[in-house]
């Protein structure tokens, strides 16, 4: 059932007023209670604490009928059910009831009383009481000169207190019906006043609503709430007759900020694509006209992946409409990366892009932006850079950083797959004369043209790169020796058949190739580079032109191995001054007086674990890799120092030098240089 508004307002009065009606009786009630409990029990109190204070002389005396007499003026007190003087021990003395003399109350209400007085001791008071069965229980203890000898006991009855509190009670409900039936009247008065004058303003909207503008009310001249809306609501129905105008302004003046939004973003360097929240094109600027293909009148209201087709730049799969994943998402997002956008004629650019929902004042999605542009340029010169990082600059070969990244992935594949791979190392033999003789320009052409060569004769699984100079390194993905050969002499036989003519000059050049398989006991990258190499220069050292398969049974592979890992440790050596001298004396068969004495320099190395390396470990390494100059130089150097800070400073000192350093045109400036700065006789 609907209630009107004068209704509802009448009942609202009227509740609120029986409820703090309510609230007054209750408090009251309440008030009244605790006056009569705490009237109640101040009095059990006083009453005994009074008897407590009259009986000590005569139980002292043990005055049995002046003690009745003094328990007995309390029966004229309406209220007293019990009264009780007690000794020390708790024997009754005297009492109301003549039943309970010379008795010791054992009853839960005296064990709990005494209880209690026992606490209230510990606090300095002598007084407990306990409410129970409707009842006062009040003890006092009765003492002479602060000795406690005894105590006095008064039991009042409550019961009373209940039927004044009923009479109370009714008379509280009675006055409350009658103050709400006089203040519903009272309001019922107010509310009719008020809410007529409210229902002529709501038939007065009403009419408003309808399309009727020239609608007023009365004049008010009441200085109350409603007069003041009355007045008011003409105001407003004066105001509404301009309104018309006043909308037709602001029609016109949004229109203009539509103008200026749009030609904003016409100005714009990116492209701009608006939708509503179904996904259909509402504007597009003219750069996204220029890289869609469409014009703005075309797209109009066509859905955005017909416009803005977007594709995958690798799987050229169609990617999700960025619209749809706006609008799910609630939120900005960006397209990924590899975006191609394909326009009608074919082309394509590259884009990055974004979208983002549009929302109106009140925060709700209405539509989504999309904002793009070309980076086309961007991605080439990207694309360029990571070229550059992974491609030799000469000859747009796989440069060495690149293949040692691959070969590690083809190490990683034959330990997992059990797969064979070969790695081909090769370098280049005359290729120096041609630089030497025609200059660097000749010899970068030269790498050229053989790279021509070479990229014809490799599978399209393999890698081809150039290790640096006139190396170069060659993968061959899933292949088995005996087809890694074949591969290796029809390169070696390509590069033989090479003619390479620079102006009036005609060169031939070979090839030394170094062949390595991997497999899963291959090793890491390093150690297949190292294989590779000595197998290389195994071919060189029987004459270039050749191949040489590495093995590691193979004895002069072994050797060749065994110098190339010496030369890394002689390095390092030098690093650590870890050689050392040594001498032998050299005596003649015949020993005759006067005769200097003569002896020998030698050279050992100490090891990385301290221990001495005899010379013929090392010494042919050096020799091999040109390294005895070196050697021969800290010979030079330490033994004159040697002898100058030491007593064989007039011995005759024995060096020996190597065939390099004999051969090497700034070794002899090196000795003098030695014997000028140490002062060295040079006859010793």
């Amino acid at each position: 059932m609907a209630y009107s508004f004068r209704g509802r307002i009448i009942a609202g009065v009227v509740l609120l007023h029986a409820f703090l009606m309510g609230l007054v009786v209750v408090d009251m009630v309440i008030r009244q209670q605790n006056f009569m409990e705490q009237q109640v029990s101040g009095e059990s109190r006083t009453l005994a604490y009074t008897l407590a204070l009259n009986a000590p002389s005569w139980l002292l005396s043990n005055d049995v009928r002046a003690l009745g007499e003094l328990v007995d003026s309390l029966k004229a007190a309406k209220r007293v059910q019990l009264a009780i003087i007690m000794d020390r021990d708790g024997i009754v003395r005297a009492s109301t009831d003549p039943s309970l003399f010379n008795l010791v109350l054992t009853d839960p209400a005296s064990t709990r009383l005494r209880a209690a007085l026992q606490r209230e001791h510990k606090d300095g008071r002598r007084h407990a009481q306990l409410i129970h069965d409707n009842l006062v229980d009040s003890l006092s203890e009765i003492t002479s000169h602060g000795s406690p000898i005894g105590y006095a006991r008064v039991i009042v009855d409550r019961t009373p207190i209940q039927a004044e509190l009923d009479t109370i009670v009714h008379k509280g409900i009675a006055l409350t019906l009658l103050a709400i039936l006089i203040g519903g009247l009272i309001a019922w008065a107010l509310v009719h006043s008020m809410t007529r004058r409210l229902k002529l303003l709501s038939q007065a909207a009403s009419t408003i609503a309808d399309g009727n503008l020239k609608v007023s009310l009365p004049d008010s001249h009441d200085k109350d709430e409603v007069g003041q809306l009355t007045r008011d609501f003409n105001a407003m129905s004066s105001a509404l007759s301009k309104d018309l105008a006043i909308r037709m302004k602001m029609e016109a003046m949004l229109f203009a900020e539509k103008e200026s939004a749009q030609v904003t973003l016409s100005s714009i360097g990116d492209a701009v694509i608006t939708t509503d929240i179904e996904g259909r094109i509402q504007f597009m600027n003219p750069v996204a006209e220029a890289l869609t293909g469409w014009s703005n009148q075309e797209a109009l209201q066509k859905p955005l992946p017909e416009v803005f087709k977007i594709i995958n730049e690798f799987t050229r799969e169609p990617l999700e409409n960025p619209v749809d994943k706006a609008l799910r998402s609630n939120c900005a997002i960006d397209i990924s990366n590899h975006t191609l956008l394909t326009r009608p004629d074919g082309s394509e650019s590259h884009i990055e892009d974004n979208a983002a929902p549009i929302r109106d004042r009140l925060g709700s999605v209405i539509g989504v932006v999309l904002v793009f542009h070309d980076v086309t340029e961007k991605h080439t010169l990207t694309h360029q850079l990571s070229f550059q990082a992974t491609h030799d600059g000469l000859t747009g070969l796989y440069n060495r950083q690149e293949f040692e990244r691959r070969l590690g992935i083809m190490i990683g594949n034959a330990s997992a797959l059990n797969l064979e791979h070969a790695l081909i190392y090769l370098d280049l033999d005359q290729f120096k004369v041609i630089n030497d003789t025609c200059g660097h320009s000749a010899g970068d052409e030269l790498l050229r043209q053989l790279t021509v060569l070479l990229q014809k004769n490799v599978r399209d699984s393999d890698t081809l790169s150039r290790l640096g100079g006139d190396e170069f390194g060659l993968l061959l993905y899933n292949c088995q020796q005996e087809k890694a050969i074949s591969i290796a002499n029809q390169l070696l036989a390509t590069i033989q058949a090479f003619r390479f003519a620079w102006e009036d000059k005609m060169f031939t050049i070979g090839a030394s190739i170094g062949l390595v398989m991997v497999n899963r006991e291959s090793g890491n990258v390093a150690h297949l580079l190292s294989a590779a190499d000595t197998a290389c220069y195994a071919a060189k050292d029987k004459g270039r032109n050749r191949i040489q398969v590495f093995s590691v049974n193979d004895s002069e592979l072994a050797q060749r191995h065994g110098e190339m890992n010496w030369v890394g440790r002689i390095s390092k050596a030098f690093e650590e001054d870890r050689f050392l001298l040594y001498y032998q004396p050299i005596v003649p068969l015949q020993r005759s007086q006067g005769d200097e004495q003569h002896f020998e320099i030698l050279i050992r190395m100490r090891g990385e674990n301290n221990q001495l390396i005899p010379p013929a470990d090392f010494i042919p390494a050096a020799e091999h890799y040109n390294l005895m100059t070196t050697v021969d130089r800290w010979v030079v150097s330490h033994a004159f120092n040697w002898l100058v800070a030491s007593s064989n400073r007039q011995s005759c000192c024995a060096i020996n030098l190597s065939g390099q350093s004999l051969g090497d045109e700034n070794f002899l400036d090196f000795v003098v240089e030695q014997i000028h700065g140490t002062k060295l006789q040079p006859q010793h």
